[in-house]
């Protein structure tokens, strides 16, 4: 049916997500090894993390509040959950399996 384009989508989904994951990582390694927030790539990476994470702080203000940031944590399992779930369905989904 649809096989080559919800590939060619569910790629470019794949690759938006793994790029959220590795922004995700470098900002709990930014924050885990108190990294000079005055560099240049310090802010671009918060900057560009920070929206990501943000509705999950929101979700996580009732947690104990300990040394532990739960945000990242949970924004970083739910980027993999979407991987692993959402991207071969639109696979799936494109080769008329799912319907």
């Amino acid at each position: 049916m649809f096989g080559p384009l919800a590939d060619g989508i569910a790629k470019i989904i794949e690759l938006i997500l793994t790029f959220a994951q590795v922004l995700i990582v470098a900002s709990m390694l930014i924050s885990w090894l108190d990294a000079d927030p005055n560099n240049n790539i310090v802010r671009s990476i918060q900057a560009m993390s920070e929206p990501l994470i943000r509705p999950f702080r929101r979700l996580t203000k009732s947690l104990p509040q300990g040394p532990l940031d739960w945000a990242p944590t949970i924004c970083l399992l739910t980027i993999v959950f979407l991987q692993m779930v959402v991207v071969p369905y639109i696979r799936m989904f494109g080769h008329g399996v799912a319907g």
